[in-house]
């Protein structure tokens, strides 16, 4: 299953759309290693896309903060729930230990993940912060 960043899930704040863009980026990129069997490279985009979850997750909830969100506490617990289900699909795909079915179910599950969350859940946060917006 490919994935790709489609202008229809801007949020409508540019630092969090980029973000958006680059974590739609990387999952193709665990998607074509698959694809081409080039599972050594699948331990350091998986560690890349943990990382870079963690810094943007906190941006947004940074963002809802400031503009008194009133879902913030529902957006941050998708995100804790994203990280335990990431952690314990990661571990099957330890280096030397990779079984290209966990990659697949993995990447298929942050694909799935990635456009429901975008498109629903920071739709509705992108609504928000543009509406509380200074004009």
């Amino acid at each position: 299953m490919s994935i790709q960043w489609t202008e229809d899930l801007s949020v409508g704040v540019e630092e969090i759309d980029a973000q958006h863009r680059e974590l739609y980026a990387t999952v193709a990129a665990l998607h074509e290693a698959m694809r081409a069997s080039r599972l050594e490279r699948v331990p350091g985009i998986l560690e890349f896309l943990q990382r870079y979850a963690l810094e943007h997750f906190a941006l947004e909830e940074r963002h809802m903060a400031s503009a008194r969100h009133p879902h913030v506490e529902e957006h941050r617990a998708a995100h804790r729930a994203f990280v335990g289900d990431f952690l314990r699909q990661k571990a099957a795909c330890a280096p030397g230990a990779i079984r290209p079915s966990a990659v697949v179910e993995l990447s298929d599950w942050l694909g799935r993940w990635l456009r429901e969350h975008v498109r629903k859940v920071d739709g509705r946060m992108g609504r928000h912060l543009r509406a509380d917006a200074p004009r």
